[in-house]
């Protein structure tokens, strides 16, 4: 529809008719016998045109026409024209966007259904007051009946509280015999800091719009969480604020059902992912039992085929076979112990036997027994020390237990030099395994001590080479034993260095 214009005489203000007042017949009327100039638009993009070559003193009609809404393009043109009066018709549509239509702040709120075959007198009692004075008064009635699905609060620059509607009451249950002329720190729940408040009053107090989401305490006790919006309100005279409009939504329902949906996906995933763990971890365990089990079989067939004339087997071979037929038992074993023990330190089950015992032999002792490890994957050990002889009191065993899992990871990922080094002082003991392998990527140097983290499907910059439990195993028992460790680039020999660090006693602070 085209703007067009009906001029009268002594043109004193300039209104615009908007949306589906355009159509009331009776409104044209009204128009023809004042003595202003009017303007009747029902195009949001001609409106804001018509705004910025007009400066008008009343926009006077609906929030939306025919689908479209009017929101955005009155917001603009109230940010150029501060003392525009605005009269706008809500309909139960436009009641899902009430936080927005209040931020406009108009003069004026009417319900469409029952306030439309008052528009002529709206509008005269509208132009009477325009005329009389720069200032459109405030009346909270017209608020009521829009504004029943929300909680509504009028407030003083002070925070007291001067008006509540019928739905304040039957959220909170408070009456207004309660909180008239009490503070809205009635409302403030313990749980909430003292920030998300002297923010709102930096705010509002500036004359901006505050809007979060607050959780609120009811009369008895109970929570409820609002959906907050506080407007201030300024004279247009003085520019200062003379009172505050607080519109909450009540979204406690509505966030304990995203909740709910929130905690079965999560449950989901994390079901999700323990059982890939699982299969993963499987398929994994199974291949490293295969290889030792096959060794046993193997050559146990063997020698039981030739029993007859075990004589003619040099007698050399047939300890070697029996001693890889032991080793390869004692690898099963250890995996199958080292889960058993895995599920008594998770669930804080397992006891220590703490001694007092020489740390460089027991380093000494496990670099020894990883000797065929290392001739297997044709690996160096260098042991290096600072000639100290460090007494820990711990748990031996399993101390080893933590050397050992790293070291023979150090061996199997690196390239053909893995170096320990001991070094200790009166207050610390300091362990590094490095080897010069691939390395571990810096988003994988936490992940890797996670439990069944090697997954089939998830990439990696290492090979897979074990079942996946050894550095959360040493992981646990570091916690247990109060070992602190690290994982980082090595940059002596380009891998992985793996520290462990026990602290002797408690450095003194001067």
């Amino acid at each position: 529809m085209e703007a067009s214009v009906l001029h009268t005489h002594n043109v004193s203000l300039n209104i615009l008719v908007i949306g589906e007042m355009v159509e009331h017949q009776e409104l044209l009327h009204v128009a023809s016998l004042t003595h202003h100039r009017f303007y009747w638009e029902t195009d949001a993009a001609s409106i804001f045109e018509l705004a910025s070559h007009t400066r008008f003193d009343l926009i006077f009609g609906t929030i939306s026409y025919q689908g479209t809404s009017y929101f955005s393009t009155l917001q603009s043109i109230k940010q150029h024209n501060l003392d525009l009066a605005i009269i706008i018709f809500i309909s139960p549509e436009d009641a899902f966007n009430l936080n927005e239509v209040l931020m406009l702040q108009c003069e004026r709120y009417l319900c469409l259904e029952t306030e439309k075959d008052k528009a002529a007198v709206h509008l005269k009692s509208a132009i009477q007051e325009l005329s009389q004075s720069d200032i459109f008064l405030s009346d909270m009635q017209y608020f009521e009946a829009l504004l029943d699905a929300s909680i509504v609060s009028q407030s003083d620059t002070e925070g007291n509280i001067t008006y509540i509607n019928d739905n304040f009451t039957k959220v909170t249950g408070y009456t207004p015999a309660e909180v008239i002329g009490k503070n809205h720190r009635i409302l403030r729940h313990p749980a909430n800091g003292t920030e998300i408040y002297e923010h709102m009053w930096k705010t509002i107090t500036q004359g901006k719009v505050w809007r979060e989401r607050v959780l609120n305490k009811n009369k008895d006790g109970s929570d409820f969480w609002g959906d907050t919006i506080i407007i201030p309100f300024k004279d247009t005279h003085t520019g200062k604020i003379v009172q505050y409009l607080a519109v909450r939504q009540d979204i406690t329902q509505m966030l304990l059902e995203k909740r709910a949906v929130q905690a079965q996906e999560k449950q989901a995933q994390e079901q999700m992912k323990l059982s890939e763990a699982k299969d993963a971890f499987l398929i994994l365990f199974t291949h490293e039992l295969k290889t030792p089990l096959n060794a046993i079989m193997n050559f146990s067939q063997y020698l039981y085929k030739h029993m007859p004339n075990i004589e003619e087997i040099p007698k050399e071979k047939r300890m070697h076979l029996l001693e890889q037929i032991y080793k390869s038992a004692h690898s099963m074993l250890e995996n199958v112990s080292n889960i058993l023990d895995l599920g008594k330190l998770r669930h804080q089950k397992l006891h220590y036997n703490l001694t007092f015992f020489n740390a460089k032999e027991s380093i000494l002792d496990v670099i020894e027994k990883h000797g065929a490890l290392a001739l297997e994957y044709h690996r160096t050990m260098v042991f290096h020390s600072d000639d100290s002889e460090p007494f820990l009191s711990s748990d031996e065993y399993r101390f080893k237990q933590i050397l050992s899992n790293v070291l023979s990871n150090a061996i199997k990922y690196g390239t053909s030099t893995v170096e320990i080094t001991l070094s200790s002082s009166k207050e610390t003991l300091v362990i590094t395994i490095e080897d010069d392998g691939k390395g571990i990527r810096d988003q994988d140097k936490e992940e890797v001590f996670e439990l069944y983290n090697q997954s089939a499907s998830k990439p990696s910059s290492m090979e897979k080479k074990g079942t996946g439990i050894g550095l959360h195993f040493v992981k646990l028992l570091c916690e247990g034993l109060g070992f602190e460790y690290r994982l980082e680039d090595s940059a002596h020999l380009g891998g992985v260095k793996f520290s462990l660090t026990k602290r002797l006693k408690e450095p003194k602070y001067v």
